[in-house]
């Protein structure tokens, strides 16, 4: 496999001073494990099933199996990876070139920036695999509710889970012709629970 996927860490921020992060801009990593259980969750070829309540937490996906089942959905899988680090890799350059032109900036604190920018390249590019994985994971989310005819889902109230159900939101809005939905988040039985809802 030529690509790894592992956690990193937030979106970082390189300055001639040192590092800082996000905190906000997390790694998409964190969501590919519930992101992973959906998908193996709501695509029930075989079962004809039409309410699907998902049970988070009963399988834990390792690297393979988390690349295998996204492939299994989109096929160019390795496409969409290389476009995104293409992306990410022109993006550091554009950054190194700043630093390299920064006319403000003193000889040390331009050497100090261009090294900064160096040491977080490879951080960059796991950031950018993971991100490919989570996008087309979300788009293979989204095919599997259009195909199935999916009329809602309801999840525990997860923010891993909440963040791929309004993921999968946004690419249901952006199909053609466009799927519109609605996320409510209600208790049932003394447990918070959340729901993604086609509206037809």
């Amino acid at each position: 496999m030529p690509y790894s996927v592992r956690y990193t860490g937030p979106k970082p921020l390189c300055s001639a001073t040192g590092i800082s992060f996000y905190a906000t801009k997390e790694d998409k990593f964190i969501y590919l494990g519930a992101l992973c259980e959906l998908i193996n969750a709501l695509d029930c070829e075989y079962k004809g099933c039409e309410n699907h309540n998902v049970q988070i937490g009963q399988k834990s996906f390792d690297e393979k199996s988390i690349f295998d089942l996204i492939r299994t959905y989109i096929p160019n899988l390795d496409q969409k990876i290389e476009e995104r680090i293409s992306k990410t890799t022109e993006e550091i350059e554009n950054d190194l070139n700043r630093a390299r032109n920064n006319l403000l900036l003193s000889h040390e604190d331009q050497e100090a920036l261009i090294n900064n920018i160096e040491i977080m390249r490879s951080y960059q590019i796991q950031r950018a695999v993971n991100k490919s994985l989570y996008y087309a994971g979300t788009e293979a989310l989204a095919s599997i509710v259009k195909q199935r005819h999916i009329d809602h889902v309801t999840t525990s109230m997860e923010p891993t889970l909440l963040h791929v159900l309004h993921s999968v939101q946004g690419v249901l809005r952006r199909l053609h012709p466009p799927i519109d939905s609605r996320i409510d988040i209600f208790e049932k039985q003394e447990h918070l629970l959340v729901e993604l809802k086609m509206l037809h």
